[in-house]
């Protein structure tokens, strides 16, 4: 039960308000959350309010609740011309209570007044106007209330986890209700139930959107120069901030937009605060950064268990081309021993088919051998991948590796042309690459100018989440340039062979030559990968174009199976409204052109505008591939 007492007057031309103080914990009680415009507080957000009503000295803005009066048109009436609500006026709404007071004459005066309330049902319950977040921690159910109980040594030896639970469902039901107890603030508007729905919208939306927004740069004005909050009384993301901001206020990062200082000389205090950005900045990119960091560490564990399963394939590999080598030597004597034998052995039969197995071992071996050197690159990409992501969470809360971030930034800050330099959240989004890896940081700028993003100049402090959805942006267009290049060509004949051969090698010159980038470009031959006849090549096919971030077709064989690749990866870039990431190649002197027919005509008239890598000698594919390659990865 609740008992919410204050003071009842009818108000701003017939809303009749009860306002008065009461337990957090009560209100949360007897309430509850309007679907259609209130939204669900994260975790974060609660445990922010309650570390906030668990200080010493902690006020909360007035929580407005509505109740519901089923004769709405009686109550006024009721009221009449005058402001006075008497005991009269208590029939209409259910649990009012109005006390007998005697008015002075010619005087409005609002009475002392309470609403009881007990064990409502959930149509009954009070509506959460505004102060929905402020209550949401007490609805919470009580493990949700276990993360606050942080002495747990009752605890650390015991097994059972029964009673690991009711233990802490004892400690969290003890830290609740403490908390619970705090006074807050509270109106509750009468509202009529025929039109609660739109009648209370309309005051959350007055309450939350008729003010002009304050810009956060004046709060924190206050919060770092007047030092009018301890340090511990703000958010995780603070500390941090303020140490940011002091050092950004000494001038040295002028050359970037967003951080630059106004001297008090150019500009009167009033004037700074509508000017001047930095502050704002400062706590944005800190934010951004703390809230990766999650993230970063989830990815991290995926990678150290991506890396102990590549530490056995490379085992087994060893192992694979160990006994390969085994076989070639045994086969190698055995061919031997036929020649010393036999003086016309090439006749032999014998002969001929223990060359053919010699060389069947060593196309395999080669293959073996070419699938350890990918092996072994993919390690190099993991442990490159696992610095970095580990070189993040040791920096994302580092002053002076952020401050380093900065320094590096002004010298891309210097390249932007005039006022292409992007918004508060393109800057936070450059620290953040910056921090976690080099080139995903050059990649990042080159995508955002090739794409405008660095145009965009408007200032976006209002924003907290733009940073993480263009990071999220980008994260899934590089995503989509991913390492997997999809292998398009007949195979079987030398010359396709060969050309797989020169496309693997230039494959493996680009990761060489870019060993340092955070990604392992991979080719993929589906004639290797089927796992089983089962298993439908087709739709293997169809699956490792969707998922491949670059298809390289040759066309040298005039091959209809690739045609037919080809078309399929068009359609899918085109039903995403994207040009498709398709290398074509085609050997000018093929073997397979036996009519001498025109290169257009023989490679097709409609792939003429694809990217086309014509050669001759195969050093030019090599060489040419290297640099479709650099193109595509932005490097």
């Amino acid at each position: 039960m609740a008992k919410l007492e204050g003071i009842i007057y009818n108000t701003f031309y017939g809303y009749v308000v009860l306002r008065g103080f009461a337990p957090i914990g009560e209100l949360a009680e007897v309430s509850k959350k309007p679907k259609s415009y209130q939204r669900d507080a994260d975790d974060h957000h609660k445990l922010d309010i309650i570390k906030y009503l668990s200080g010493t000295k902690s006020y909360f803005p007035e929580i407005t609740l509505a109740c519901r009066v089923s004769d709405y048109e009686g109550l006024i009436q009721s009221i009449g011309t005058d402001k006075d609500i008497s005991k009269e006026e208590s029939a209409f709404v259910k649990g009012l209570y109005v006390l007998s007071e005697r008015l002075p004459m010619g005087r409005d005066r609002a009475r002392h007044a309470y609403l009881e309330i007990k064990k409502p049902t959930y149509e009954e319950k009070l509506v959460r106007v505004d102060g929905n977040h402020r209550l949401e921690p007490f609805s919470s159910d009580i493990d949700w209330w276990h993360q606050l109980v942080t002495n747990r040594d009752a605890i650390k030896d015991e097994p059972d986890e029964v009673k690991i639970k009711g233990w802490l469902d004892h400690e969290a039901k003890a830290v609740r209700s403490s908390i619970s107890q705090k006074i807050v603030p509270f109106t509750i508007v009468m509202s009529d139930a025929k039109d609660a729905n739109s009648f209370e919208a309309k005051i959350f939306h007055d309450i939350n959107f008729k003010a002009l927004p304050l810009r956060e740069e004046a709060s924190l004005k206050i919060v770092s120069d007047l030092n009018a909050f301890e340090i511990d009384e703000l958010g995780v993301e603070y500390p941090l901030t303020l140490e940011l901001i002091k050092e950004v206020k000494r001038g040295v990062f002028s050359t970037i937009p967003w951080l630059t200082v106004e001297t008090e000389e150019e500009m009167d205090a009033d004037t700074e605060i509508v000017q001047s950005f930095f502050r704002t900045t400062c706590l944005r990119i800190v934010q951004l950064l703390l809230s990766q960091k999650e993230r970063i560490n989830k990815l991290l564990s995926e990678t150290h268990n991506k890396s102990k399963v590549l530490e056995n394939q490379i085992n087994e590999q060893e192992r694979a081309i160990e006994k390969l080598e085994k076989d070639i030597e045994e086969k190698k004597l055995a061919i031997e021993q036929i020649e010393i034998e036999n003086a016309y052995f090439k006749d032999m039969s014998l002969y001929k088919s223990a060359v053919r197995e010699y060389e069947d071992i060593m196309l395999k071996l080669n293959m073996s051998r070419n699938d350890y050197d990918i092996l072994i690159q993919e390690r190099y990409h993991l442990k490159y991948k696992v610095d970095s992501l580990t070189r993040y969470i040791d920096n994302c809360d580092n002053k002076n590796a952020i401050l380093s971030s900065l320094t590096t930034l002004t010298a891309i800050y210097k390249e932007f042309e005039g006022e292409n330099y992007g918004n508060i959240s393109y800057l936070c989004a450059l620290v953040y690459y910056s921090l976690l890896d080099t080139e995903q940081l050059n990649s990042f700028v080159e995508w955002s100018k090739q794409n405008g993003i660095n145009k965009i100049t408007e200032p976006d402090d209002l924003s907290k989440d733009a940073s993480r959805n263009l990071i999220k942006m980008f994260d899934q267009i590089h995503q989509a340039k991913k390492n997997e290049i999809f292998i398009s060509m007949q195979f079987g004949d030398s010359q396709s062979e060969l050309i797989f051969e020169k496309i693997v090698r230039a494959i493996e010159l680009f990761n060489s030559k870019h060993k340092d980038i955070n990604l392992r470009a991979t080719p993929i031959r589906i004639d290797r990968t089927v796992e089983s006849s089962t298993y439908s090549i087709q739709d293997k096919i169809k699956e490792a174009i969707k998922s491949c971030g670059l298809i390289i077709a040759d066309l040298s064989s005039a091959n209809i199976n690739v045609y037919h690749e080809i078309g399929y990866a068009m359609g899918i870039a085109e039903s995403h409204n994207m040009i498709p990431n398709i290398v074509l190649l085609y050997k000018e002197n093929t073997d397979h052109n036996t009519g001498n027919k025109d290169v257009d005509k023989f490679v097709g008239f409609n792939l003429r505008n694809l990217s086309q890598l014509r050669f001759k000698e195969y050093d030019q594919l090599v060489d040419g591939l290297v640099k479709r390659l650099e193109k595509h990865y932005y490097v």
